[in-house]
């Protein structure tokens, strides 16, 4: 009698763990925050392995998109800043970090593909869009585009992305930085 007794107290235990790990599987694969971009895995390390190598990345959320960027935070990677991409998909950005509120200006040298760029103040809302900005012929051809209020970051992204996700002045974005 004693070992059927303990065999179910073993029985019960073992029950309760793995009745405590599918709760905890759960609760991590479905988490929404752990759902990256729309259209790839939710496998974390799959979705980083699309950015660009050397860079730090972040799910940016903005009106009804989401996109991984990479994140230029040295002034190495901000002045090289998309020009080191032959091209982007719609899912993909480049995040400019800065340190102060400032009109950021930026430009088009050495760009292959026309782009948007979206600036955001300290508390991640826009406040200006420029729209499909075609690469610059040549660098003595190239205008600074800058915004004239101040902002803390600015997002890169394919041409139109703005116009396709309804993203305007006003448009909170979301994004972590570790």
């Amino acid at each position: 009698m004693l070992f059927v007794v303990q065999a179910t107290r073993l029985a019960i235990a073992i029950g309760a763990a793995a009745a405590a790990g599918a709760i905890a599987f759960a609760v991590l694969y479905f988490t929404p925050a752990l759902r990256m971009v729309e259209g790839t895995p939710d496998n974390i390390s799959a979705v980083a392995g699309a950015g660009l190598p050397g860079y730090n990345h972040t799910v940016v959320s903005i009106a009804d998109a989401r996109i991984l960027a990479d994140i230029a935070d040295t002034p190495d990677k901000k002045t090289k800043g998309l020009a080191v991409r032959s091209n982007m998909t719609e899912g993909e950005g480049m995040l400019f970090l800065f340190d102060n509120d400032y009109p950021h200006p930026f430009w088009m040298n050495g760009m292959k593909f026309p782009i948007d760029i979206i600036w955001l103040d300290s508390n991640k809302t826009v406040v200006h869009i420029e729209h499909s900005l075609p690469p610059c012929p040549n660098q003595f051809d190239c205008p600074n585009h800058q915004p004239d209020h101040n902002a803390r970051y600015v997002l890169e992204t394919v041409a139109g992305f703005s116009e396709r996700h309804g993203v305007k002045d006003g448009t909170q974005a979301q994004f972590s930085l570790n």
